[in-house]
């Protein structure tokens, strides 16, 4: 029995030495635009959208991202979905752009002047839209009733988030710490009490209860009675925090100004900072449950965080070098056994292909233009992607 019990203890042993916390890793998008809002429908089933109109969708949890055109060049700042066909995009000149089928095509519902930063729909003929001021007030709009609230709180104050916790109760923030609730479906708004002053950038609840705002300077305030009172939990940064995404009563992240990703496993009590594979501004953050998540960012930047990986990926991404960065004409790598290496184009085209089996490889890449590429590295014991910047 003893011989058995610590058979037992080592294999125990062994399982938790051959895995580790998951990592976040970096993502081909196949553009260099700012991606500003990233919706996931299903886990392998994801959507972005930036800058001029940019759109990307993946079907393979972004092992491979491919074109979703919206039809407009405007730049769109937040996506959202209510099953998996039918989603809605926000942008400037008030676009609201609508799908019924998965991206494949859009149609434009809106119209004005008022760029639009945020917006949620509880159906596909409810929701509410906010934006830049317009005549004296942050814009807050019904695009199916037209209606457009204009009270003492939201005077001169820019909106940038909004979430609803169900088809009745939602929460719009903006500048200046503002929070207000509406229980009504929009009819009705008031002002809650943040206890903050700094411009707050989205907000999400997990329930009617439990929520996180989260802004400016490192700026997170939480609530457990659906915004009665709000608490700031220190962030641990100063960064902007521009996007949260409250995966289960436990689980929440939150992402920022330089690449800058925040982890809570308490309900928002306390944070941890995670390694982060970009120091890009990341604009946005979703996912399906704790099990896959992406953010977006500035220059086109996608990063996906997956369960757990393997001890084996991880020192993969440690025991592998590529310098210089940035370079002009040269990198070399060094990495003990041997792999084959692919040079990307942002657009997801293969430039080069080779085999190595040296200690340390010398790559001529004069050939290539100045810009952004991706180095995928492929061994027998994983796959990683590094991105590349050649002057």
């Amino acid at each position: 029995m003893k011989i058995t019990l610590q058979f037992i203890t080592v294999l125990i042993g062994l399982f938790y030495t051959l895995t580790i916390n998951a990592q976040w890793v970096l993502q081909i998008s196949g553009t260099t635009q700012n991606l500003n809002s990233i919706f996931a429908t299903t886990n392998s089933s994801v959507f972005t959208v930036g800058t001029t109109g940019t759109g990307r969708k993946t079907s393979n949890s972004g092992a491979l991202w491919s074109t979703m055109s919206l039809s407009v060049t405007t730049t769109q700042n937040s996506i959202r979905f209510i099953n998996s066909s039918s989603g809605f995009t926000v942008g400037s000149f008030q676009d609201i752009l609508k799908t019924i089928n998965s991206g494949s095509s859009w149609t434009n519902i809106g119209g004005g002047i008022t760029d639009l930063n945020d917006c949620y729909f509880t159906s596909s003929s409810s929701g509410w839209v906010v934006g830049n001021i317009e005549v004296g007030y942050g814009f807050l709009y019904n695009p199916f009733t037209f209606n457009i609230i204009q009270i003492s709180a939201n005077a001169n104050k820019v909106l940038r988030g909004i979430f609803f916790a169900n088809s009745t109760t939602g929460w719009v923030v903006g500048d200046g710490g503002l929070i207000i609730k509406t229980i009504t479906n929009g009819t009705a708004w008031t002002q809650q009490t943040s206890g903050s002053t700094n411009q707050l950038n989205k907000i999400m609840f997990i329930d009617a209860n439990n929520g996180i705002a989260v802004g400016n300077a490192g700026t997170i305030l939480k609530t457990i009675n659906g915004g009665t009172n709000w608490t700031s939990p220190t962030s641990g940064t100063t960064q902007n925090l521009n996007a949260v995404y409250y995966a289960d009563i436990s689980n929440i992240w939150a992402c920022g100004d330089n690449g800058i990703i925040l982890k809570s496993s308490d309900g928002g009590l306390t944070w941890i900072s995670e390694t982060s594979v970009t120091t890009e501004k990341l604009n946005a953050i979703h996912g399906i449950g704790i099990t896959d998540i992406w953010a977006c960012g500035n220059n086109g930047t996608i990063i996906y965080r997956s369960g757990t990986t393997s001890v084996f990926e991880n020192q993969l991404k440690t025991n592998i070098s590529v310098y210089p960065s940035p370079f002009t004409d040269i990198i070399q790598i060094e990495y003990s056994k041997s792999a084959n290496i692919e040079i990307i184009s942002v657009q997801g085209q293969i430039i080069e292909n080779f085999t190595t089996n040296d200690t340390k490889t010398i790559i001529d890449l004069s050939k290539l233009t100045s810009g952004v590429y991706f180095m995928k590295v492929k061994t027998d014991k994983g796959i990683i992607t590094k991105k590349l910047i050649k002057e």
